[in-house]
């Protein structure tokens, strides 16, 4: 089995041109993943010049690892929102979840995609008794909305389950596919650049300067930071608002697509979903999703995931991935602008980006073009806290900090053999990876972005930040932000 996710197989697109020049625009999209690109579809044939930037490729970071779900049953998730504030914040929630499902929807019918996409019945499910309550919860939110809905004791999977809901309404998609999709349409109208990393910004004139990892210069009226992650922390200060969870997904084949997509309500949350390309039918299996800063040895999650595939599916297995989720401390994403500036963000997608993603680019387009939206202040990064907010966001940052801590004081892990060590090399704190042929990869262990010690996946291969998720290959590039900036080292690497 092949360590990629499902949708990178079959996808090939050619690059659009690197910035290599200092450019002025109106609007600049920075990140083409589901939300910068869908904020660029909306703008593309506005009255501002837009330009869209992506570090890598378009569509290949987060938006690429995704499960390709569509619906507003997002756990038990509204009940929540109630708690946090009142009913109609969490029905505007939901509403702007089943506005993003039609978005999807109408664009790929509008514009003919080609996307796998497929109506589907949601379930939320436990077989856990002592989760019942939570579902009587979600129960009197969904009969006080009109919300149509079946209970079950059981569901179309063979896989334990004492109780569940269900509803007529989601999706699934290829996300992969649609983004490419919308790369293409939207470059027709505007200017995007690819391999192109944004390390800096700053206000001036009324507008804003932002800085290319190669010194070239953008000049924007409006900024928008559409990526994973924002690679800034003033002034929005996103570490301390909150965590970053890792997930793990594999895909194995399927003899039949039930066409059905499924999420658990339990300590260990379980995503089902099936899929079917070109013929062949998959299921795409998730489970054992934890905040980074803690379970920092992946290959036990990687284990328990397939040792739990193969104990309720037959079917080969095909690929596994890892992906990492932003969680806000509301379970509302951050969407809009950032202290009344011209500067907007979309982040913190709470493990639904592909809906949440959709609807930010028609906020940040309505916001934008000054028109009125119903959930610019449902999103408003800048939003006010409650008790229980306060509560989340103390335990957010307490973890990270604990765990900041404690990679300071010892920051070679437990789990390290013979191939990975910690070393100071002229007066630096260095990883060091020794290959299977001998060769030896050196790259700094400190984070850039928040100067976290970085620790070693040997699943993939990788150098991962246990604060906030940024990940770096073992020749010190780095893959995933927030952080911007390579670890590599002047010190060339070296041979036992």
């Amino acid at each position: 089995m092949e360590n990629k996710s499902i949708w990178q197989y079959g996808i090939k697109s050619l690059k659009y041109n690197k910035l290599d020049k200092d450019i002025r625009c109106d609007v600049l999209i920075i990140g083409g993943g589901i939300a910068g690109l869908s904020c660029a579809y909306f703008l593309k044939n506005s009255k501002y010049k837009t330009v869209l930037v992506d570090k890598n490729m378009c569509g290949m970071g987060i938006s690429a690892r995704s499960t390709g779900k569509l619906t507003f049953m997002q756990d038990l998730i509204y009940n929540k929102i109630k708690d946090n504030y009142d009913e109609n914040k969490a029905l505007m929630y939901l509403n702007s979840q089943k506005d993003a499902v039609k978005i999807v929807r109408d664009i790929i019918i509008k514009n003919n995609i080609a996307c796998n996409y497929d109506k589907t019945p949601s379930y939320v499910f436990t077989s856990d008794i002592k989760k019942l309550e939570n579902f009587k919860k979600e129960i009197v939110f969904y009969d006080d909305n009109n919300i149509r809905y079946k209970v079950k004791n059981s569901i179309p999977v063979d896989y334990p389950c004492l109780y569940s809901l269900r509803v007529n309404y989601g999706g699934v998609f290829h996300p992969l596919k649609y983004l490419m999709a919308l790369r293409s349409i939207v470059s027709k109208d505007i200017d995007v650049y690819e391999d192109t990393t944004i390390v800096k910004l700053y206000k001036r004139n009324g507008g804003y300067v932002v800085h290319t990892d190669d010194n070239h210069i953008i000049k924007a009226t409006y900024v928008v930071v559409c990526t994973h992650y924002p690679f800034f922390i003033v002034p929005f200060f996103l570490p301390f608002k909150s965590s970053v969870e890792k997930s793990y997904l594999i895909c194995g084949e399927s003899e039949s697509n039930k066409g059905i997509q499924l999420i658990s309500n339990e300590n260990v949350s379980i995503s089902i979903r099936y899929h079917t390309d070109k013929g062949k039918n998959y299921i795409i299996y998730g489970r054992c999703s934890h905040v980074v800063c803690n379970h920092l040895d992946t290959r036990k999650q990687y284990k328990e995931l397939i040792d739990e595939y193969k104990k309720y599916f037959k079917g080969k297995i095909k690929c596994y991935w890892l992906n990492h989720d932003i969680m806000s401390y509301d379970c509302i994403p951050y969407i809009g602008r950032i202290n009344n500036s011209n500067l907007l963000v979309a982040c913190g997608f709470n493990k639904w980006g592909n809906t949440n993603g959709t609807i930010a680019g028609k906020v940040i387009y309505d916001i934008i073009m000054g028109r009125g939206n119903p959930y610019i202040e449902l999103f408003n990064p800048c939003r006010g806290l409650s008790w229980n907010n306060f509560k989340n966001l103390v335990i957010y940052n307490f973890n990270t900090m604990s765990r900041y801590i404690l990679n300071k004081l010892s920051p070679s892990m437990g789990y390290y053999e013979d191939d990975v060590k910690i070393e100071m090399i002229d007066g630096k704190l260095c990883g060091i990876y020794t290959d299977k042929d001998k060769k030896r990869h050196i790259v700094s262990n400190i984070c850039p972005h928040m100067k976290c010690n970085l620790i070693f996946n040997y699943k993939d291969k990788t150098w991962d930040c246990p604060c906030h998720g940024s990940r770096f290959d073992i020749d010190g590039n780095v893959m995933f932000g927030p952080a911007v900036y390579d670890i590599k080292i002047d010190k060339k690497e070296t041979s036992d």
